[in-house]
C-alpha cells in the first residue's frame, strides 16, 4: 500500500484545511518544532484508517477554540496497482467512504473492509484498544513509543503468524492446532493461563469445601469452648464457696480500722511538732531583731571612730587644696597680662594687613570706575545710534504682508494686461481730418483699442461697428480692473507711488534694522544689564573707593606690626598657657571646694552619730537589748529540742505510714468483695451459656458436617486430577507446536538478522511465543529487553518493525511504516545505521518519517517537508 496524497480538514490544531499530496513510493520526511502538527498528521492517518467514524469518544479531534468543526481526513492511496480513496468525517455529520477501483463501500461496510486489508480489528465500542490494532498499530508508531515493541507485536501475533504459515506453506492459519484450543479452552474452564490459579468448578470445589471447613472448625472450637468452659464453671464455684466460707474482707477491715487509729495519733502529733516550728520561728526572729540591734549599736561606735579619722584628713586635705588653688591664681593673672599683650600685637599685625588689602581694593575700584566711565561713554554712543536707527526704521517700516501681496498682484497685473493687450482688438490710425468714435471726436495719430463693441462715424461715408473678436474679453477686463483696484488701494495704503518705490523703501528700512541691531551689540558689549545698570556700578565703584580710603584713615599706625603669622602664633601660644593655666585653677577651685565640702558632711555627720551615742534613752534600750538577747537564746535553744523530739516521735510513727495501711486495707478489703462477686456473676453466665449450647444440638451438628466436608473433598480432588492431566496435556502438545512454529520462524529469524548486524554485528534476537522480542544475545551474554538501555531498546524497536514489515509484505499484506519522532535518544554513529536500515526498507515499503531535528535527517537524500510550509500553502 501505497499512500499518495492526506487531505486533513478542522482537525486538532489545523482549524483549516492542509492537503499533502506528492507521496513518495518510500522515505517521506517531515520537519518542523514542537506542536507543528507532526503528530496531528500521524493521528489523522491513524484516524482515518483504524478508528469507527460514528465513536461518541472522539470529539477531542475538534479543532481548537471551535466546538462547531467537522473534523475530516481524506487519503488517496495505490493497493496492488489499484487507485483507492478513503475520508471520513467524525463528531458531526459522520461519514465513512471506501472506493476500491470501481467498487465503492460505505459506512460499517468500509471499515470491515479496512480491517480485513491492514490486518486489524474493530473494537466492539468506544475508541480504538491497543489489542485491537494489528498490523498498524505495530508498524505506525506513536511519538515516544518506539522502543514498546512487546505489546504492538503480541497484538500483532495472529497476523505475523498467519504471514509465516503462508511464506512456509504450512496448513496451520491461526498458529495453534484445534486440539490445543480445546485442550485449552477446558484447561481454562479450570486453571488461569497466566497464574495457573484454580478457576470456574475448581475454584467453586475449592471454595466450597474451604468453607464447610471453616464451619466444621468452628464447630469443633464451640464444641471444645463448651467442655472448657464445664471445668471452668466447677473451678469457679469451688473457689467462691471457699471464700465465702473464709470471707477475706472482714480481716481487712478490721485491720484498716487500727491503722486508721494510728493515721490519727500520727496527725496529732504532726500538729503539736507544726505548732512548736512556730513558737520556734517567732522566738528565732525576735531574736534576730535583738542581734540587729545591737549589732547596728556596734556599727555605730565604729563608723564614729572611722569618721574622726576621716574628717582629720579632710582637714588636711582643704589646706593643700587652698594653697594649690592661690598657686593656681597667681598664674592666671600672669598668663593673662601675656595674652593680653599677644593680642595687642595680633591686632596691629591684623590691622597691618587690613590696611595693605584697602591699598589693593583702592586700585581696583580706581581702575573699575575709570573702564566703567569708558563703558557709559561708549554705551551711550551705541544707545543714541540704536535709537536714531529705530526711529528711521519706524518711518519706513511697511507691513511686510501687505508688501507681499502687493508684489503678488502687481506680477498678476503685467500678466493679465499683456493678456488683454494681446486679446484687444487694435486700430492704427493718422486722419487728415475728424471722426467720432462713440461721439468722441478723434483726429491726428494714434491707436485706438477696441475692448468693446465701438461705433465709428465716418462722415458722409456712413459709419462702422467694430466689435472684438475674443469672446472672454468682457471677463479679462473686468479682472483686469478689479486687480488694477486692489493695486492702488495697496499702493495707498502702504504710501507709495509704485511697487519699485516700495522695494527701495524696503531695502532702507531693513539696512537700518540691521544696523539697530548691530548698535544694540554694541550697546549690549558696554552695557548687558542696561546703561542704568552700568552707572549704578560705577556708583557704587566710586563709594566703595571712598570708603576704603576712609577705613585706610581711620587705621592705626602699623608700622612697628609684628608679621601677621608670628603674631598670630605667639597669641595661640599665650592663650594655650592661659586656658591651661585657667584649667589648673579651675581644678584646684574644684577640689578646694569638694574638700571643704566633704570636711563639712563627715563634720556634720560624726557631730549626728556622736550625739546619737551620747543619748541616754539609747544608752537603756541598749542595755535592754543586751538583757533580752541572753533571756532569747535561752528560750530558742528549749523551743529546738523540744521541736526536735517531737519531729524523731512522728518520724518513727511514719516509718509505718498507718494512712497508708489504711487506704491499703480498705482497698483489699474492697477487692476481696469485687472478685466474689465477679465470681457470683461469671458462674451465672457459664450455666446459661451451658444451657443454651446443650440445647443446640451441637453434637449431631459437627457430625453432619463431617460428611459434607468429606463429600467436598472428594469433589475437588476429582476437579484437581482433570486440571493436572489437562496442564500436563497442553504442555505435551504446545511443546510439539512450539517445535513446528521454530521452523516457520526462519524467515523472521533471517529478516531480523539482515537489519541487526546494522548496529549489533555477531548477535542475535530471540524470539518470545507470540513473535515479540525476548532477549539479545551478543557476545557469549543474553540480555531481556528490559535490562537494555532505553535508547537500545528503542533503535531495536525500529529494527524489528522494519523485519515484521517485510515478513508481512512478502506474505501479500499491505505495509505502510509511520515513525513519530523515533531514535530521539540514539548517538551519531547508530542513527547512521538506523539511516541506512530505513534507506534499505524504503525500496520495499513507503515510510513517513516525523521529526523536529531537521538538522540530525539532512543526509538521507530525501526531501524535507516542513509542516510550516504546508501550512501556508494550504
Amino acid at each position: 500500500m501505497k499512500l499518495e496524497s492526506i487531505a486533513i480538514q478542522e482537525f486538532k490544531q489545523f482549524s483549516g484545511r492542509i492537503v499533502i499530496d506528492d507521496l513518495q513510493p518510500g522515505l517521506n520526511l517531515f520537519t518542523g518544532p514542537n506542536e507543528a502538527g507532526k503528530s496531528t498528521i500521524a493521528e489523522a492517518v491513524r484516524a482515518v484508517f483504524l478508528e469507527r467514524y460514528k465513536a461518541s469518544h472522539l470529539k477531542d479531534l475538534l479543532p481548537w477554540g471551535k466546538a462547531s468543526g467537522q473534523p475530516s481526513v481524506e487519503v488517496n492511496f495505490n493497493l496492488d496497482g489499484t487507485a483507492c480513496r478513503l475520508s471520513k468525517q467524525f463528531v458531526t455529520r459522520q461519514r465513512c467512504e471506501l472506493k476500491i477501483g470501481q467498487a465503492v463501500f460505505g459506512e460499517d461496510e468500509a471499515e470491515d473492509k479496512l480491517a480485513a486489508l491492514l490486518g486489524f480489528s474493530r473494537a466492539a465500542r468506544g475508541p480504538l484498544k491497543a489489542e485491537n490494532a494489528g498490523v498498524p498499530g505495530l508498524l505506525w508508531v506513536q511519538q515516544g513509543g518506539t522502543q514498546e515493541v512487546r505489546d504492538s507485536t503480541g497484538h500483532a501475533a495472529q497476523y505475523l503468524r498467519d504471514a509465516l504459515s503462508q511464506l512456509s506453506g504450512s496448513s496451520e492459519a491461526a498458529g495453534e492446532d484445534a486440539l490445543i484450543a480445546v485442550v485449552q479452552r477446558e484447561l481454562r474452564q479450570l486453571l488461569t493461563a497466566r497464574t495457573q490459579k484454580a478457576t470456574g468448578p475448581l475454584a467453586e470445589a475449592e471454595t466450597t469445601l474451604a468453607g464447610l471447613i471453616e464451619e466444621r472448625n468452628g464447630l469443633e472450637q464451640q464444641r471444645q469452648q463448651f467442655d472448657e468452659n464445664i471445668a471452668r464453671l466447677a473451678s469457679l464455684q469451688e473457689a467462691f464457696d471457699d471464700t465465702q466460707r473464709k470471707r477475706p474482707w472482714e480481716l481487712h477491715e478490721q485491720k484498716a480500722v487500727l491503722a486508721q487509729q494510728r493515721a490519727d495519733a500520727a496527725a496529732e502529733l504532726e500538729r503539736s511538732v507544726q505548732g512548736l516550728a512556730q513558737s520556734l520561728q517567732v522566738s528565732e526572729a525576735e531574736l534576730a531583731l535583738s542581734l540587729q540591734q545591737e549589732q547596728g549599736a556596734a556599727e555605730l561606735e565604729a563608723a564614729v571612730a572611722r569618721e574622726r579619722l576621716q574628717l582629720d584628713a579632710a582637714r588636711g586635705e582643704v589646706a593643700a587644696a587652698q594653697t594649690e588653688h592661690a598657686q593656681a591664681a597667681n598664674g592666671v593673672a600672669q598668663f593673662e597680662q601675656a595674652f593680653a599683650g599677644a593680642s595687642r600685637a595680633l591686632e596691629l599685625a591684623n590691622a597691618a594687613v587690613t590696611a595693605a588689602d584697602l591699598r589693593s581694593q583702592i586700585g581696583l575700584y580706581r581702575t573699575e570706575s575709570e573702564r566703567l566711565d569708558a563703558s557709559i561713554a561708549a554705551a551711550g554712543k551705541a544707545n543714541d545710534a540704536v535709537l536714531d536707527a529705530s526711529r528711521d526704521a519706524a518711518a519706513l517700516e511697511l507691513d511686510d504682508v501687505k508688501l507681499k501681496r502687493l508684489i503678488t498682484l502687481d506680477r498678476e497685473l503685467t500678466v493679465l494686461r499683456a493678456r488683454t493687450e494681446a486679446a484687444m482688438t487694435r486700430i492704427e490710425y493718422r486722419l487728415n481730418g475728424a471722426l467720432t468714435v462713440d461721439g468722441e471726436p478723434v483726429t491726428g495719430t494714434g491707436v485706438l483699442r477696441v475692448d468693446e463693441e465701438k461705433l465709428i462715424v465716418l462722415g458722409e461715408l456712413g459709419e462702422l461697428r467694430v466689435i472684438p473678436g475674443v469672446s472672454d474679453l468682457s471677463a479679462q477686463l473686468s479682472e483686469l480692473a478689479s486687480l488694477e483696484a486692489a493695486h492702488a488701494q495697496l499702493l495707498q495704503a502702504l504710501g507709495v507711488a509704485s511697487v519699485g518705490d516700495a522695494q527701495a523703501r524696503h531695502e532702507q528700512w531693513k539696512a537700518l534694522i540691521a544696523q539697530q541691531k548691530s548698535q544694540a551689540k554694541i550697546l549690549d558689549v558696554h552695557a548687558p544689564q542696561g546703561i542704568d545698570a552700568l552707572r549704578a556700578a560705577h556708583a557704587s565703584a566710586a563709594a566703595r573707593w571712598q570708603a576704603s580710603n576712609e577705613r585706610l584713615a581711620g587705621l592705626p599706625d602699623v608700622s612697628a606690626a609684628l608679621p601677621l603669622d608670628e603674631a598670630r602664633r605667639n597669641a595661640e601660644i599665650a592663650r594655650d598657657a592661659l586656658e591651661a593655666a585657667r584649667k589648673v585653677l579651675a581644678h584646684a577651685a574644684e577640689k578646694r571646694s569638694t574638700g571643704i565640702a566633704t570636711a563639712e558632711s563627715l563634720a556634720a555627720q560624726l557631730q549626728r552619730k556622736e550625739a546619737q551615742l551620747s543619748d541616754e534613752t539609747y544608752r537603756s534600750n541598749r542595755t535592754r537589748w543586751q538583757t533580752k538577747i541572753v533571756e532569747q537564746r535561752v528560750q530558742v535553744d528549749a523551743l529546738r529540742k523540744q521541736r526536735e523530739g517531737r519531729e524523731r516521735e512522728l518520724e518513727a510513727v511514719r516509718l509505718d505510714d498507718p494512712a497508708a495501711e489504711a487506704t491499703r486495707y480498705r482497698a483489699s478489703a474492697e477487692l476481696a468483695r469485687g472478685e466474689q462477686h465477679e465470681r457470683q456473676v461469671r458462674i451465672a453466665q457459664l450455666r446459661s451459656q451451658l444451657e443454651t449450647v446443650g440445647a443446640s444440638g451441637l453434637g449431631e451438628r459437627l457430625a453432619t458436617l463431617e460428611a459434607r466436608v468429606e463429600q467436598a473433598t472428594r469433589r475437588k480432588d476429582e476437579l484437581g486430577l482433570r486440571a493436572g492431566a489437562l496442564s500436563l496435556l497442553d504442555q505435551v502438545l504446545v511443546d510439539e507446536r512450539d517445535a513446528a512454529v521454530a521452523q516457520l520462524r526462519a524467515p523472521l529469524t533471517e529478516r531480523l538478522g539482515h537489519y541487526l548486524k546494522r548496529i549489533f554485528p555477531q548477535s542475535s534476537l530471540v524470539l518470545g511465543d507470540d513473535l515479540s522480542p525476548a532477549t539479545l544475545d551478543r557476545y557469549g551474554r543474553a540480555d531481556t529487553l528490559d535490562a537494555l538501555s532505553f535508547g537500545t531498546r528503542e533503535q531495536l524497536g525500529i529494527l524489528t518493525r522494519l523485519a515484521y514489515a517485510d515478513l508481512l509484505k512478502a506474505s501479500g499484506r499491505p505495509t505502510l511504516l509511520m515513525l513519530d519522532d523515533a531514535a530521539v535518544h540514539t548517538d551519531a554513529a547508530r542513527r547512521d545505521a538506523i539511516k541506512r536500515a530505513l534507506i534499505d526498507a524504503a525500496t520495499r515499503h513507503q515510510i513517513l518519517v516525523f521529526t523536529c531535528h531537521p538538522e540530525l535527517w539532512d543526509d538521507l537524500g530525501v526531501r524535507q517537508r516542513a509542516i510550516d510550509d504546508l501550512k501556508v500553502a494550504a
